[in-house]
């Protein structure tokens, strides 16, 4: 019988390993830098300086600044997400002509590097050659044409476009799986007693769907905090600090200016604020609750 429960644990074992290395290990040893003046090579000679890097970035007005701009981003981008993908699945879910080509086309961008989807918008938003702006100055629309990504007011809008574009397909996917799970004598019984399409879609589709909003939340969220990519192949943060994210910011300070100990604190409030997030949106969802209650 022991030597059953020994050969469980052992099971186990390669399991606990990877997550403590690869998760537990570095979120400590983030935790403990975060408290030091570190330049990133010898930890030996880092200096204690208690809480003085997150006063920093309490004060610093770019850090505030990429925090506001991650927000705004993370709502844009999970709104259009979440609603493109949705009724496109609906659409697709019709079984119209050439469903399936066009299921291809809406996941193609997903397993597209994202160097490829950041230079190819890079190019399309260029000012004086790209396409969007040739294409308006050909159409006679020249009084449209903007800088763009050269603007420090349209250029997240044009990273947001990009974005939306790479990940849309995904929540297609998620939904597709969603509706499949959803017996069509529901929809038949809405029909029979009067439903119109759009009674459905929200009377039923919408609420029956809600473990795949949560998902597609849970994800959108996460990975807006740690948004980098994109921005950082179209404008780098730029222009004037207008597309620059969290990540960014950490990459900034450990890359360009060796200041790993202040990286290490904007690590840990990343991890901190996709924490809070994933419990606030299971916790006004419902799915945090347990089995029964109520």
């Amino acid at each position: 019988m022991r030597k059953n429960k020994w050969n469980s644990y052992l099971y186990i074992l390669p399991a606990v390993a990877f997550v403590s290395v690869f998760l537990i290990y570095p979120i400590l040893f983030n935790l403990i830098s975060s408290f030091t003046k570190w330049k990133g090579l010898n930890f030996s000679a880092a200096e204690f300086v208690g809480l003085q890097n997150y006063a920093a970035l309490w004060k610093d007005t770019v850090f505030r600044n990429d925090l506001k701009n991650c927000i705004f981003f993370m709502v844009l981008t999970l709104f259009f997400q979440m609603s493109i993908g949705l009724l496109l699945t609906v659409l697709l879910n019709m079984k119209l002509a050439g469903h399936r080509f066009l299921e291809t086309v809406y996941f193609f961008p997903v397993v597209l590097s994202s160097v490829v989807i950041g230079y190819t918008f890079s190019h399309i938003f260029e000012p004086n050659f790209g396409a969007l702006n040739t294409f308006l100055q050909s159409a006679g629309l020249s009084n449209l044409k903007r800088m763009w990504i050269g603007d420090p007011k349209y250029a997240i809008y044009a990273i947001l476009i990009a974005n939306i574009y790479q990940w849309a397909g995904m929540g297609i996917i998620y939904y597709r799986a969603g509706l499949a799970g959803i017996s069509k004598d529901i929809y038949d019984a809405a029909k029979i007693d009067g439903a119109g399409f759009w009674q459905s879609f929200f009377k039923i589709t919408i609420p029956l769907l809600k473990n795949i909003h949560v998902i597609i939340l849970l994800m959108g969220t996460i990975g807006c905090l740690k948004f980098f990519d994109l921005a950082y192949i179209m404008t780098s943060g730029g222009p004037a600090n207008s597309t620059e994210f969290p990540l960014l910011y950490l990459y900034r300070k450990f890359m360009r200016e060796s200041n790993s100990g202040l990286a290490s604190a904007v690590a840990i409030i990343i991890i901190i604020l996709a924490t809070l997030m994933s419990a606030g949106i299971l916790k006004i969802t419902g799915n945090g609750k347990e089995e029964g209650e109520l």
